[in-house]
């Protein structure tokens, strides 16, 4: 679990400086200088698929029955990168989850489902 933290860091790192590149370009931070948008763009989708993996992998070899959580987080992945992308957020990720109601909703239903299947016992596989 250690390593999907990791690359879920590195995916909304990534995202950040995207924004920031796209927001300021060369004229913010000296660092920014070194990277472009489609280097950051690559960074960010190693780190998002990354993330899916380990965390896929995570859950199939500690708690096969919460494989079913799999499906949410690559939606809640694709939401927050359509944010990104097409609404232009990105910038606070705390801003893109209490504003936009698809990822709220998506979060929930993951910790729900989450809470449920290791409290109850209860397989849906």
């Amino acid at each position: 679990m250690f390593v999907t933290t990791l690359c879920l860091a590195l995916f909304l790192a990534a995202i950040k400086r995207r924004q920031e590149l796209q927001d300021s370009g060369m004229a913010g931070r000296e660092v920014l200088k070194s990277y472009s948008i489609p280097l950051v763009n690559r960074f960010a989708e190693m780190a998002a698929t990354g993330a899916l993996v380990f965390y896929s992998l995570f859950v199939v070899t500690t708690r096969p029955e919460l494989a079913i959580t799999i499906p949410v987080v690559l939606f809640g992945i694709y939401r927050y990168w359509y944010i990104v992308e097409m609404l232009d957020g990105g910038e606070s990720p705390t801003d893109a989850l209490f504003s936009d109601r698809q990822l709220l909703i998506t979060i929930l239903i993951w910790i729900g489902t989450s809470a449920w299947i290791i409290t109850s016992g209860q397989t849906l596989i």
